[in-house]
């Protein structure tokens, strides 16, 4: 985690309590904070940094779903962007839709190189967060990764620090962003609304902390068009992945206070644009 992140921390508890370092700190030679202590200033509690990752929910906090089991496990999260994530769309979209037709997608909408803070919400490995970095170049700026998964957090920490990228991490929920309201200028999320559980209280987050000017670009699985597909995406749901219908699913972003500016739909994947 970089100094620049600690600028926008805030307590989970208390999103508009600004974390401030507590103790001693162990930094690299870029800078990063590899090791320390967070505390809150209202509630007192403190927070571990630890191998560069901030852990802002503690050991007690454990998923809820098969999915999200998954993802805490270190095999999964060496294995996700070496193995799955490069051809997932591809497979589900029914056509070919590598990185380098997606990112360009996503960062375009997102449009990072508007500088402020940017911030890749339940980021896995954190594909879209070195996406966001790379695109920001130099413009004033910092970008965080948000996951409740800590060996997806340290694959992506060694993934953005082997590309040479200045990007923080942080352990949190997408239902409790460490933000202050209207703090945000991006906000992005890769597929990630599907499994979080809570839905709803995700996208009422992503609209608190989006910035009065602020874009929200989000990738997203809708439901499958065919019998198979329909057939694949009940047997995943068992897992704890929903696949709402695109109706849905925008009306739901609408109740949430976002407004659906610009989307693409190829097949069951929607990429969206979404502002307050």
């Amino acid at each position: 985690m970089y100094a620049e992140a600690l600028a926008h921390l805030t307590c989970p508890q208390h999103p508009d309590a600004p974390l401030e370092l507590a103790g001693r700190v162990r930094r690299s030679t870029d800078g990063e904070i590899v090791t320390g202590r967070l505390r809150c200033p209202v509630c007192g509690v403190r927070y571990r940094i630890d191998r560069g990752v901030a852990d802002l929910l503690g050991p007690l906090d454990m998923p809820t779903t098969l999915v999200q089991l998954t993802n805490y496990l270190p095999p999964t999260a060496w294995g996700y962007e070496r193995a799955w994530r490069p051809h997932a769309l591809t497979l589900l979209a029914g056509e070919p839709f590598g990185y380098e037709r997606e990112l360009p997608l996503l960062v375009g909408l997102a449009a990072p190189e508007r500088g402020g803070l940017c911030v890749d919400v339940a980021c896995s490995n954190g594909l879209y967060a070195r996406a966001l970095a790379r695109a920001q170049g130099g413009a004033a700026g910092h970008v965080i990764g948000l996951d409740h998964a800590l060996p997806m957090l340290r694959q992506a920490r060694a993934y953005a620090l082997a590309e040479g990228l200045r990007v923080s991490f942080v352990r949190a929920k997408a239902q409790a962003l460490p933000f202050a309201a209207g703090t945000v200028a991006v906000l992005t999320m890769g597929g990630s609304l599907n499994e979080l559980g809570a839905i709803d209280l995700a996208l009422r987050e992503l609209r608190r902390t989006l910035a009065p000017t602020g874009r929200c670009a989000m990738m997203c699985l809708t439901r499958g068009t065919t019998g198979p597909g329909r057939a694949l995406q009940g047997v995943l749901s068992v897992g704890g992945i929903a696949f709402p219908p695109l109706e849905e699913l925008n009306r739901r972003a609408r109740m949430a206070g976002l407004r659906l500016r610009a989307q693409w739909r190829y097949r069951v994947v929607v990429l969206s644009l979404l502002t307050r």
